[in-house]
C-alpha cells in the first residue's frame, strides 16, 4: 500500500462519516478530546529503515481509531440532541369515542411542543369550535395551547408550540362557544394524562 493508496482510503473514511452522521455541531473541546484518546491508544514508533509498508499500517490504524472516536462522539452528540419527550393517551369525553395521542417534546425547554394526533373527530356543534388545553403539573389551571375545527368527522394531527415551560400533568380537548369566555367551558373531547 502506497501513499495515494492510504490518502484515498482516508479521504473515503471520512466521506463515509460525513453521509452516515447528522449535522450537529461539536463541543469546543471535542478535538482536544480525540487528540488525547488518540496520543493514549498509539504508540509513537520510529519509522523501520526499508520501506513504508509498516508505516502506511500505522498511520491507517491510527486513522481508524481517530474515526471510531469521532463517530462515537457523533453518535453520543445525536442522542444528547433528541429532545425529551413525554407522552398521554387520550380517552373521549363524550359520546363522539375519540381517542388518540398527546406528546410533549422538550416540555422544559422555550422551544417547546405539543403533537397531538385525534382520531374520528366529529364537526363541532354550530357556533362552537375545539380548543386544545395543558394543565401545569401542581395547578388547578389550564392553558390554553390552541384551537381548530373541522368540518367532517376526520383523524386530526395537531402541532402547538407551548406557551409556558413545562413539566405538564395533562392535556384536554374541550368544546368551546364561539366569542365565548377565555376560560375553559368544563365539557371535554377527550383528554389524557402524561407519565
Amino acid at each position: 500500500m502506497n501513499e495515494t493508496d492510504i490518502e484515498r482510503d482516508e479521504q473515503e473514511i471520512f466521506a463515509r462519516m460525513e453521509a452516515a452522521l447528522p449535522r450537529a455541531t461539536p463541543p469546543d473541546d471535542l478535538f482536544d478530546r480525540i487528540l488525547t484518546e488518540v496520543e493514549a491508544e498509539a504508540a509513537v514508533l520510529p519509522l523501520p529503515r526499508r520501506g513504508r509498508r509498516r508505516f502506511g499500517w500505522r498511520v491507517g490504524a491510527v486513522v481508524a481509531a481517530a474515526a471510531l472516536l469521532v463517530v462515537s462522539a457523533g453518535i453520543a452528540l445525536r442522542d444528547a440532541a433528541e429532545p425529551p419527550v413525554v407522552r398521554a393517551t387520550l380517552e373521549a369525553r363524550t359520546e363522539a369515542r375519540v381517542t388518540g395521542e398527546a406528546a410533549l417534546v422538550a416540555p422544559d425547554s422555550s422551544e417547546g411542543r405539543l403533537e397531538l394526533t385525534l382520531l374520528g373527530v366529529p364537526p363541532a356543534p354550530t357556533g362552537h369550535h375545539y380548543e386544545v388545553w395543558v394543565l401545569p403539573e401542581g395547578s388547578d389551571e389550564m392553558i390554553s395551547v390552541g384551537t381548530f375545527d373541522t368540518e367532517a368527522t376526520r383523524d386530526v394531527t395537531l402541532d402547538f408550540a407551548l406557551p409556558v415551560r413545562g413539566p405538564f400533568a395533562a392535556v384536554d380537548v374541550s368544546v368551546e362557544e364561539d366569542d365565548g369566555p377565555a376560560e375553559h367551558s368544563d365539557t371535554s373531547l377527550a383528554t389524557g394524562t402524561f407519565s
